[in-house]
């Protein structure tokens, strides 16, 4: 008999605009900037055993997800992070990378292992640090002996290469992951108009959530040299942002680009962590589970209009399931781009009242690997909390891809 994945519980860091940025309220990022991307992962992982009680030493194997690597030790991932966290080196860890579907992914894997009867208890996640993103120098080795790079002060024949920036386009398609979203928009006849609506609504209902401590059971505190980050300090979110304020914003991309600084989801560090076991274990440790993983849908698509992913992705999930669109009570959509996840909510055919109720990236922030954790962790909390049945989880994957998840509140 295969073996029910159900998803006890989970933590994430806040989430805190990045270092090349600023907060929300004008103040400069970087709140997270000092911490690499495996020791957040391993905040995220210890706070999500905590909240479930659950023995770092009856984890059977941790899975991790992480997008841009860019901390000098990211090549360790999931391993460093699980063991800074206290799980024993006697247990397995993977890394894996979807891009912004690395966190569902995690998920996805984990169930696997479940199912297969592979794990009982599983840790997985994702984790980002963009603010650690480095400055590289390619085409050098045949100059600088390995262990010897330029020193301080040296010259350099080679201009040097911004490895966030350039990690932003997609070489098949030669677009931005922004102008994905445009060209989407423009096939789905979607106006600036509607997309700073929307983005509007997400600011709005992210700065409530905040300031009402929705996010503070998902939160697990990071200790900085400057103080306790906790739940009230997730920064990027504009305080009473409008319509009309986001309509005087100047478009990225030209006169016919509805991407703006205020209607794409922000550049955050973060991680987040769940805690999924077989039911029957769940049952035996006494565990009161948010939710069962019901389905999931991985999906390919057209590069260019990458931003689409969660439509396809989600019917499949969906279908999987035997349900209908109908049957969703919530969703979680993550918002790469306002204007993206207009046109996947329209695709769909549901209502703006049934997604992202809290809030999205647009407001919360898009660390990248880690957004899907928090999608699915988010979601459970709010089905439970609203007496919800079923949800689904969705993210667009930079390249063409599409992922989601649908899960049922138990």
């Amino acid at each position: 008999m295969t073996e029910t994945a159900v998803v006890v519980g989970g933590a994430r860091t806040p989430f805190c605009e990045w270092q090349g940025g600023k907060r929300g309220d004008g103040g400069p990022g970087g709140r997270l900037a000092s911490i690499t991307a495996e020791e957040l992962g391993s905040i995220a992982i210890r706070g999500a055993m905590e909240k479930t009680g659950t023995d770092p030493s009856s984890v059977h194997h941790v899975v991790m997800g992480h997008a841009l690597q860019t901390s000098n030790q990211a090549i360790y991932g999931a391993r460093h992070a699980g063991l800074r966290s206290g799980i024993p080196e006697e247990v397995p860890m993977l890394t894996l990378n979807r891009l912004c579907g690395s966190g569902a992914q995690s998920i996805v894997s984990a169930s696997q292992m479940i199912m297969l009867g592979e794990a009982e208890t599983v840790v997985a996640g994702g984790m980002e640090n963009l603010s650690q993103a480095p400055h590289v120098l390619r085409g050098a080795r045949d100059k600088y002996r390995l262990g010897s790079p330029p020193q301080a002060g040296e010259e350099i024949s080679k201009d040097m290469e911004d490895y966030l920036f350039t990690n932003l386009m997609d070489g098949i398609s030669g677009f931005f992951m922004a102008q994905t979203s445009d060209e989407l928009c423009r096939r789905k006849g979607v106006m600036r108009e509607e997309v700073d609506e929307y983005a509007a609504m997400s600011h709005q209902r992210t700065e409530e959530s905040i300031s009402t401590g929705i996010w503070e059971k998902e939160i697990a505190t990071v200790e900085t040299k400057e103080g306790i980050i906790d739940h009230t300090n997730e920064d990027h979110v504009v305080l009473g942002t409008t319509t009309e304020t986001l309509s005087g914003l100047r478009a990225h991309f030209g006169p016919d680009s509805l991407v703006t600084a205020g209607n794409a989801s922000g550049v955050v560090d973060g991680a987040a962590a769940v805690v999924i076991k077989s039911a029957s274990r769940a049952e035996s440790d006494g565990d009161d589970p948010l939710a069962r993983v019901v389905s999931w849908g991985i999906v390919g698509l057209e590069p260019k209009i990458m931003a689409y992913g969660p439509v396809p992705s989600s019917r499949k999930a969906i279908e999987k399931a035997g349900l209908s669109i109908e049957d969703i009570d919530l969703w979680e959509i993550n918002e790469a781009f306002a204007g993206q996840a207009v046109a996947c909510i329209k695709d769909l055919g549901i209502g703006v009242e049934r997604v992202n109720v809290n809030g999205g990236a647009v407001g919360l922030g898009h660390p990248l690997a880690a957004t899907g954790t928090r999608l699915v962790l988010t979601l459970a909390h709010g089905l439970r909390e609203t007496g919800g049945k079923f949800g689904v989880a969705t993210a667009c994957i930079g390249g063409g891809q599409g992922i989601a998840m649908v899960i049922e509140s138990i």
